[in-house]
């Protein structure tokens, strides 16, 4: 081989090397930031801990169980799911609470709730966000619809005040049949879908709020 020739050759292997470093670098940088999902707000949305940072509230007019329930429910994330037997409903939605309090909502900040849902018979329940105490002013609720099918639900809002003593919770006591909860999340910003393979649909937002929802999988 000539000695330009083998100029020529080196020159080749070296601009393929730098190709090579320069999509190593851009491709890892774009993979952390698709792969890292905004930071969620809420204590153990996965219930790896069980319900530890969880509340519930029941009625005496009302009846459920609050527990976790591993495998046989099939959860999206993790070994665990909140699990709410309700054995007997009540005149009013509230009347059965799940939540969790305090954080901290900025005025003028969008943040998107969401949870994945599912239920033993096809029912209601009521997402929202409020403020923990009088005058229990409400900044995002939306009625949703669950079905047997694992499916995701958010809300995405502006919050309208500073709020230090915020609450985000799932209200259930009108209707019985027991519901399934899991990977809930409240974070800042539009929503981000984090699980592979959800495809979430938009809803017509005229009932006051936006929601959307996905199906992940059938059980």
């Amino acid at each position: 081989m000539t000695g330009k020739a083998k100029m020529n050759t080196t020159k080749r292997i070296l601009a393929f090397n730098s190709l090579l470093v320069l999509i190593g670098l851009f491709g890892f940088a774009t993979l952390t930031d698709a792969a890292k999902p905004p930071e969620n707000i809420l204590k153990n949305g996965d219930f790896d801990f069980n319900l530890e940072g969880w509340h519930h509230w029941t009625h005496a007019d009302a009846a459920a169980l609050f527990q976790t329930e591993g495998k046989k429910a099939e959860p999206i994330v993790g070994k665990k799911v909140a699990y709410i037997k309700i054995s007997k409903q009540s005149n009013a939605v509230w009347h059965i609470q799940f939540y969790q309090q305090p954080f901290t909502l900025e005025k003028g900040t969008t943040y998107t709730y969401s949870l994945w849902a599912k239920s033993e018979k096809p029912r209601t329940v009521v997402m929202r966000i409020l403020h923990q105490g009088d005058p229990w002013n409400e900044y995002a609720r939306q009625t949703i619809n669950l079905s047997e099918t694992w499916n995701e639900f958010f809300i995405t809002f502006k919050m309208t005040a500073d709020d230090v003593n915020s609450r985000s919770g799932i209200i259930m006591g009108a209707e019985k049949g027991d519901v399934w909860l899991d990977h809930i999340r409240l974070y800042e910003g539009e929503f981000v879908s984090d699980i592979e393979g959800a495809e979430p649909q938009s809803v017509d937002p005229s009932n006051k709020l936006a929601a959307t929802w996905a199906t992940l999988k059938d059980l």
